[in-house]
């Protein structure tokens, strides 16, 4: 049955695969080897440039996936969980397929690099029991010390691939692509304390394709770029498995890359004309401010026709100022798509409609949204006002509702509340957590019968306005002061804005012991060296305190200052808040050598 058809402006909005192929990504893959074996699937920049590229057609690609199923066959993991920890590149993917063919789940990971990365990939072991890992042979001495630091008794089969690893033997028979459930562990990107690990279904991994295909529609001539870390949500299912199941080539290049210099990621869109690509709001931040004029004129971003933004609230104040930095160089502002989405629904839930020329933008009065309401303002742009930007309609075949997250009653429009989704995109549970699954995934709302339909608690808050969903924040990260619901993030924008020199920042509340009630607490990063930050210190918390006053009504406790790393963030970018609550409360967050400044 072809699902090809046209959208408004005459594109294919959905490339036909047959049935067979489309039911797991694996068989998608083999279809890609069988009908276009030598067209590029993957090119990866080994160094972040365009100096030395390594192409994948899909026929290598299949070949190398197909000779990591053999040899894990042979090793006797034919199914189980295998832990993928290797270094972003194109065997990550070779990896992923072939766990995958292999009749194994994957269990997507990072290499255990780092404190900090170690520490995460331990609790991912830990909590998952893998029968094996994958991962590089630089490791192979640190097993028995990583083993001594597991809080179970891991029997995981370690296996450290050489180059041979994915060479298909000429005279072994091949492993037949199949897809045996789950597909996928992906474990969301926060706290290393309570890893929780959310199961996928090939379902949920084509289901996810099939809607952001229904959104984008068929290009022809699509490239995509990608830097984000093939281990998370975006970076997997947004990039790489998307790719795949569209048939067009991804170029990709390490997140280390970008984060050293987030040039890399637009000179790659230029070297290779790119028209598609994704990044949370703090890339797109990055580049605005980090680009020299000289950069910035090596430029040609007039290809990108879509360009995915989320992972965490899209900024309006962010957006504008990449579109006033890059418009010169050929980019334009209506390829941006401000969307919404997490692991738990796979990936993709809302973005901005394809017709959109420009991202929509509500004003908003800002004393009626703190108390739940979401009331267009009179007289834009003035300090009762706040902006929020649309992640615009729900994907094909899903259903969104905002539901009052005390009483679990739907909320109408303009009403802000918990976000609920249902749909094939939605997880099936997290592993080995069946109360917490069925509260988190199998909710329903008041009134709603014992055999109706159930919802993803996302945790999210947000509003629908005209048909396109609004989120405003986390839940859980909501400061609630004096009955004013105050979301952080409008507080880190006011901080942001009020001094050059700082970066990243998070707030958070804490109860007062002296006045019993709850206090709003500022952690920032200064971008200079501890002598400088001595000498602005009192100009710069003078500043920020102001400015959160003016902006919220409402006088920091505290702001804290540290260097770079301070404020603790997740590996797609998002700030931990509750994680840099906690470091800040033990007195364990990064100071410069001077005493941090308190207002």
């Amino acid at each position: 049955m072809s699902r090809t058809k046209t959208d408004t402006k005459g594109r294919i909005a959905v490339r036909p695969l047959p049935s067979l192929a489309g039911s797991s990504l694996v068989h998608v893959l083999a279809h890609r080897a069988e009908e276009t074996p030598d067209r590029l699937a993957f090119r990866f920049l080994p160094d972040g440039t365009s100096d030395h590229p390594i192409d994948w057609t899909y026929g290598e690609l299949a070949a190398r996936a197909g000779a990591v199923a053999v040899r894990l066959h042979d090793l006797g993991l034919d199914s189980g969980r295998i832990v993928l920890a290797l270094d972003p590149g194109l065997d990550y993917v070779a990896g992923l397929f072939g766990i995958m063919q292999a009749g194994c789940t994957a269990v997507p990971c990072f290499p255990p690099f780092g404190r900090r990365a170690t520490a995460r990939f331990l609790s991912v072991l830990d909590d998952c029991t893998p029968r094996a890992v994958l991962t590089d042979p630089r490791f192979a001495g640190q097993v028995e010390q990583f083993h001594a630091q597991l809080k179970t008794d891991s029997r995981a089969r370690w296996v450290f691939p050489e180059p041979d690893f994915y060479r298909t033997d000429p005279g072994r028979p091949p492993v037949e692509p199949r897809a045996v459930e789950p597909a996928l562990i992906q474990y969301s990107s926060g706290s290393t304390g309570d890893p929780k690990g959310i199961v996928l279904t090939h379902e949920n991994l084509v289901s996810n394709c099939r809607v952001l295909d229904a959104h984008m529609g068929y290009e022809e001539d699509r490239v995509g770029c990608s830097w984000l870390p093939p281990y998370h949500d975006m970076g997997l299912m947004g990039t790489i498995m998307l790719a795949v199941h569209g048939g067009w080539p991804l170029v990709m290049l390490s997140p280390i890359h970008f984060v050293q210099d987030p040039y890399r990621w637009l000179k790659a869109i230029t070297d290779h004309r790119v028209t598609i690509s994704v990044g949370p709001n703090f890339a797109f931040d990055l580049c605005a401010q980090s680009l020299t004029d000289e950069e910035v004129a090596t430029l040609d971003l007039s290809l990108l026709r879509q360009v995915f933004c989320g992972s965490e609230p899209v900024s309006g104040n962010t957006m504008e100022r990449f579109e006033e930095r890059f418009a010169p160089v050929g980019f334009d502002a209506g390829s941006l798509i401000p969307c919404f989405g997490l692991a738990e629904a796979t990936l993709f839930v809302s973005g901005k409609p394809e017709a959109d020329d420009s991202i929509r933008t509500e004003w908003l009065d800002k004393d009626a949204l703190e108390h739940g309401h979401a009331r267009r303002a009179a007289d834009t742009g003035s300090t009762d006002t706040v902006s929020v930007v649309s992640c615009g309609v729900i994907a094909k075949g899903h259903e969104v509702l905002v539901v009052d997250p005390h009483t679990l009653a739907p909320l109408a429009q303009g009403e802000i509340g918990e976000i609920w989704v249902h749909g094939a995109n939605v997880a099936a549970g997290y592993l080995g957590r069946p109360e917490l699954s069925a509260s988190t995934f199998k909710a329903r709302p008041a009134g709603a019968p014992e055999d109706g339909r159930t919802y993803l608690r996302t945790g999210d808050l947000g509003f629908f306005l005209d048909g396109e969903l609004f989120v405003t924040g986390r839940l859980k990260d909501l400061i609630v002061i004096s009955g004013r619901n105050l979301h952080p993030q409008d507080i880190e924008h006011s901080v942001l804005r009020a001094h050059e020199d700082l970066r990243r920042t998070a707030a958070f509340a804490v109860r007062s012991k002296e006045r019993d009630e709850e206090e709003v607490v500022l952690v920032a990063e200064f971008r200079g060296t501890a002598q400088k930050f001595a000498h602005r210190e009192k100009d710069l918390l003078e500043r920020v305190t102001a400015a959160v006053t003016e902006d919220h009504g409402v006088r920091p406790a505290r702001v804290y200052v540290g260097p770079p790393g301070t404020v603790l963030m997740t590996t797609s970018g998002k700030v931990r808040r509750r994680d840099t609550r906690t470091a800040y409360l033990e007195g364990t967050l990064k100071a410069f050598p001077a005493a941090a400044g308190v207002s």
